[in-house]
């Protein structure tokens, strides 16, 4: 984002379509780096103890986009839920799955595996994104070609109304557009 920044960018479009999730520490560090102080998410136990990850005062204040589908999940969903509660960012694309549970897996002798959920992530207001079915977008598009999801490679922006020039994602499309 920085160097993006350096080069004059003005405003950000994030594309979570397709992301499995990551590491929390990974979306804290991102959320910290682009959101005001105060608490950013919670994340709860089955014995109901609380671990909040909160922002310092640094920001990142240019419009942002950031693009969510149904393959959005876990840490991908509770970033962009996140942002979407700050009133930061502007969700657009398909609802998420609501798949935000943290999980170990435990091996087992005969070679398979029990993935067992064990904490739970909650917006600072304390929204279970899990509970809720999922993080619904502020705008609602869909891709009248499925294949054309992520097709962001060689794209380029039309200097008359911000469109992609080369990509027929309509996600990606409305996304540039409402930011041009």
């Amino acid at each position: 984002i920085e160097d993006l920044l350096a080069q004059k960018a003005v405003a950000l479009c994030i594309d979570l379509r397709g992301n499995p999730g990551g590491l929390k520490t990974e979306a804290a560090e991102l959320l910290d780096y682009l959101l005001p102080k105060g608490a950013l998410f919670i994340e709860r136990d089955r014995d109901g103890h609380e671990d909040v990850t909160e922002s310092d005062g640094m920001c990142v204040q240019i419009p942002i986009v950031v693009l969510i589908n149904t393959e959005t999940y876990s840490e991908a969903e509770l970033f962009a839920a996140v942002l979407q509660e700050y009133n930061w960012a502007l969700l657009m694309g398909e609802a998420t799955s609501g798949r935000t549970r943290t999980q170990v897996t435990i091996p087992l002798e005969d070679g398979s595996a029990i993935r067992l959920s064990t904490k739970t992530y909650l917006t600072a207001n304390g929204v279970d994104i899990c509970k809720k079915g999922g993080v619904v977008p502020d705008s609602i598009v869909y891709n009248s070609d499925a294949s054309a999801t992520g097709t962001t490679q060689g794209t380029t922006g039309s200097a008359s109304d911000g469109t992609a020039s080369i990509s027929n994602d309509d996600q990606l499309n409305a996304a540039l557009k409402y930011l041009s």
